[in-house]
């Protein structure tokens, strides 16, 4: 499998650094190369959208979401496929179950 970096945008970032290692050890006990940081969903206006492969949205700023769509097509990612990461999963901390859905939606997103 090709390697795959992703971010999760968050209200803080600390919350969801219990998903990235919830993250990193679903993708390493299936073999998938990932790279995974967070960030706080305010700071989207200065992060790099060419710099990863899927954007996942943390549930509490989901009302974000599209702002940050918007901010990334405008910076000419407009195919760059988002994942609102369910309140349940993301709660749980669910590693395999997000990852599941991650892959899911990559492989639906143009190449």
């Amino acid at each position: 499998m090709r390697k795959i970096n992703a971010i999760i945008l968050c209200a803080a970032a600390m919350s969801s650094s219990i998903i990235v290692e919830a993250l990193r050890k679903a993708a390493h006990d299936q073999g998938v190369d990932l790279t995974v940081n967070c960030s706080a969903s305010l700071r989207y206006r200065t992060f790099d959208f060419g710099s990863v492969d899927i954007v996942l949205i943390a549930p509490q700023v989901k009302g974000q979401v599209e702002d940050i769509r918007k901010f990334a097509a405008e910076k000419g990612h407009d195919q760059l496929p988002f994942l609102l990461i369910p309140m349940r999963e993301y709660g749980l901390a669910k590693g395999d179950a997000i990852l599941k859905l991650m892959l899911k939606e990559l492989e639906k997103a143009p190449q």
